[in-house]
């Protein structure tokens, strides 16, 4: 009994034995498998890490090549020819210029893009070079214009400084570095031939104001209004769209001077003749429409001096058609007659009278002198009377010989041996 308990005491033994020692061995394994996961994770974390990295950097390259892109993008868009040239005319609606000028501006720079666009297959204001500038002028000159007829040299030449006008204005804001028109050589044409009217054609404009065979008191009015239209234009050399804007208060008639909105809404002040004048305030004292007429025809209020037949202000079509009825009654041929050939003509006959271009300059509102300075030109008197005026050869010593004394006399010849 008592060798059983000890066998069996050595079995439990073992078996406890061998119970610690799966234990231990389990443990030790549990371990080494807890190290293993513990370095695959390092190692899992460290690829994500490096993965994330990666892609970090792909993400902060990618959204600089956009940026970049976009920067691109926007400059390039910022250089279009359509774009600068819509700025350009923004730029002179915000400079308070006149509509014809920008028009003209809009006319001119159109047929530019048109051409660079169509012909040259350009889009970037960068492009254009100075040989392109040239091509675009004989294609102008070789391609029929609106009216279907070839553009004249003049015609060239005024699309020509609409364009030098707009790069000039690219190379000031920055957007071009050297301006193409430095290399061209640019339109030339002579000098303008400058119509006037004598003063028989005026006299005969001014009888051609009353309409024949008619006396009722609306043509006696359209008599008296036309007349001191014509007397204002030939007296001041005013521009058409000048006049037709002119108010009632824009008279000073005890001053007798007239206060004139030119282009650029640029003021200035005319002193008017006593001819002038006395037409004038005519035409406002007995035959303008007063307040009661006005009223009756919905015009109340209606303060421009100038009215048509419905007693709204005249127009500039209403005024080209009154010229074209009144040289036709005046029987004028040969010339055109409009409000600005009575423009040419105050500049010719002030600087007759007057020899002072400066004057003439500020009468008119011409930004600079160079306008002025074809009235010179193109009238000889002027230029001969102020040489007849100055003539060096009237400026000199007396005793210089005469046309008669032909020999010398021997106190002259004494004077300039001793001279020599």
């Amino acid at each position: 009994m008592v060798l059983k308990a000890t066998n069996n005491g050595s079995s439990l033994a073992r078996i406890a034995q061998s119970k610690g020692t799966d234990r231990r061995t389990h443990n030790k394994g549990s371990r080494v498998t807890q190290e293993r996961a513990k370095a695959q994770r390092a190692k899992l974390d460290a690829q994500t890490e490096t993965q994330y990295r990666q892609e970090e950097q792909e993400a902060v390259v990618q959204v600089t090549q956009h940026k970049k892109t976009g920067r691109q993008e926007v400059q390039a868009k910022r250089r279009l020819i359509d774009t600068l040239i819509e700025a350009y005319l923004q730029d002179h609606i915000g400079g308070n210029h006149s509509e014809k000028t920008l028009e003209w501006h809009k006319t001119a720079l159109g047929l530019m893009r048109l051409f660079f666009q169509e012909e040259l297959d350009m889009t970037q204001i960068d492009e254009v070079e100075a040989a392109d500038m040239s091509a675009w002028f004989a294609h102008l000159r070789a391609t029929p214009g609106a009216r279907g007829k070839v553009r004249s040299e003049r015609t060239v030449q005024t699309y020509a400084r609409s364009a030098r006008a707009f790069f000039h204005w690219l190379v000031r804001r920055g957007t071009l570095e050297h301006n193409p028109f430095d290399h061209v050589l640019f339109p030339k044409v002579g000098r303008p031939l400058i119509q006037t009217i004598t003063v028989e054609e005026f006299e005969k404009l001014l009888l051609a104001c009353t309409p024949p065979n008619e006396t009722s008191p609306l043509a006696q009015r359209a008599t008296v209004r036309n007349r001191a239209i014509l007397w204002l234009l030939y007296d001041t050399g005013i521009r058409v769209s000048e006049l037709t804007n002119l108010r009632l208060d824009d008279l000073d008639r005890k001053k007798g001077v007239v206060t004139v909105m030119g282009k650029g809404s640029k003021e200035r002040r005319i002193a008017l003749g006593q001819n002038c004048l006395r037409n004038l305030s005519y035409y406002l004292d007995k035959h303008r429409p007063d307040e009661e007429e006005l009223a009756d025809w919905g015009s109340s209020r209606e303060d421009h001096i100038f009215l048509s037949e419905t007693r709204q202000p005249l127009t500039k079509n209403g005024m080209e058609m009154l010229f074209k009825r009144l040289k036709e009654r005046a029987g004028i041929t040969g010339k055109r007659i409009s409000p600005h050939i009575f423009r040419h003509t105050f500049a010719m006959n002030y600087l007759i009278k007057s020899n002072d271009p400066f004057s003439l300059q500020e009468l008119l509102g011409h930004e600079d002198l160079t306008t002025v300075l074809n009235y010179i030109h193109m009238n000889d008197t002027i230029l001969q009377e102020q040489k007849r005026k100055f003539s060096p050869g009237d400026h000199i010593p007396t005793r210089m010989p005469g046309p008669r004394e032909t020999r010398r006399k021997s106190s002259q010849i004494n004077e300039m041996q001793k001279q020599k």
